[in-house]
């Protein structure tokens, strides 16, 4: 059976979801989240999210460059690759909300009950996001494995 290009150097594909995402980013630059940790809320910047998500996705293709001679499970190198990307575009893409909309001042409980499912649906990509990442763990886990 043939590799795809996905199987055999994800680090490539990795690289270039990165400026994709950054696009993203640029173009909804003014767009916020809101993150409540406990009784604290932090508001953060897509473009902040993004160079998270954008360091995260590096370091992943670095690790992936540094082990391209050991043979993983392609299935589990696929999914992590397409899971991390996926969930990536989503959270820059569409996360957030412009400024200066009805929820920076008063607003109806309609309009609270969106803001916090909106919150609900950016933690759930966070969480999603870092279970992906454990896929990569596991991966890099059965490359060392099968050399030994």
């Amino acid at each position: 059976m043939r590799k795809s290009f996905i199987q055999t150097k994800p680090h490539l594909v990795l690289l270039l979801a990165c400026p994709v995402i950054a696009v993203i980013a640029w173009i909804r630059r003014s767009c916020t989240v809101d993150v409540q940790l406990y009784d604290t809320y932090y508001i953060l910047g897509i473009n902040l999210i993004a160079e998270f998500l954008i360091t995260i996705i590096l370091i992943t293709s670095l690790l992936y460059w540094f082990t391209r001679n050991r043979t993983g499970f392609p299935q589990l190198t696929a999914a992590h690759v397409l899971g991390t990307i996926g969930i990536a575009l989503y959270i820059t893409s569409s996360t957030g909300y412009p400024p200066n909309n009805a929820i920076d001042t008063a607003f109806s409980p309609q309009q609270y009950k969106e803001w916090e499912e909106m919150g609900l649906r950016f933690a759930g990509a966070v969480v999603t996001f870092g279970a992906f990442q454990l896929l990569l763990v596991a991966n890099l886990i059965v490359k060392w494995i099968k050399t030994a």
